[in-house]
């Protein structure tokens, strides 16, 4: 099985495209923000959302000082609105007072964020090796036997243990970008490049 588990991820990697982002933002705070607000929706109302929140307030000061109201008015595309805007009015005054966090253990000390999404800070900001193990990553991961857990934690520390950091990164986007576009919660297993491998195609159509 571990022999099968590297061939996908061989196959996978090899013929998936070299960069893979799904939120294009260089600054480091408007990231981290971005990346808050897409918990319980699509990267694509978490950008939409964010840049209504950035346009009337630009950095984490103006943030920290904004009225709960008015942050919850313009992130509200990206729902659960009363619950993340306090989180982000938080985390705005806190890097607005000591700047930006710079390591995991200072992300997730901080309101609203949680192992997933300090992970994708520290891979995509601080370049530090991580697994971003979010919805589309566990289903596909536990689908392939990557992992036989679809507990998220769970499933990244398994990812951790039986692959070298510097695969972490690159396996964390390809395994969601597959997610995304061919294994779904509905699968196209006919147009996967790994179904004849997939102990999950194989239990389905099998």
């Amino acid at each position: 099985m571990e022999n099968n588990v590297n061939t996908i991820w061989e196959i996978l990697d090899k013929n998936f495209p070299e960069n893979i982002s799904f939120i294009d933002e260089p600054d480091p705070w408007r990231f981290l923000i971005t990346v808050m607000l897409s918990a319980s929706t699509t990267d694509k109302q978490a950008v939409k959302a964010a840049a209504a929140l950035f346009e009337e307030y630009p950095d984490a000061a103006s943030v920290a000082s904004a009225s709960l109201q008015d942050i919850e008015r313009l992130i509200h595309p990206a729902g659960l609105s009363r619950t993340k805007a306090p989180r982000i009015k938080e985390v705005s005054r806190y890097i607005a007072e000591h700047g930006l966090p710079t390591c995991m253990e200072e992300l997730e000390a901080l309101p609203g964020i949680g192992e997933k999404t300090a992970s994708c800070y520290v891979s995509q900001v601080l370049s530090l090796p991580a697994v971003i193990a979010d919805t589309h990553f566990v289903r596909v991961a536990l689908r392939l036997g990557f992992t036989d857990t679809d507990d998220r934690n769970k499933a990244a520390r398994e990812i951790r243990e039986r692959f070298p950091e510097e695969v972490w990164y690159r396996m964390s986007m390809v395994l969601n970008l597959h997610g995304r576009t061919t294994c779904r919660p509905k699968p196209l297993c006919d147009k996967c490049l790994v179904s004849s491998l997939c102990p999950f195609s194989a239990f389905l159509n099998g």
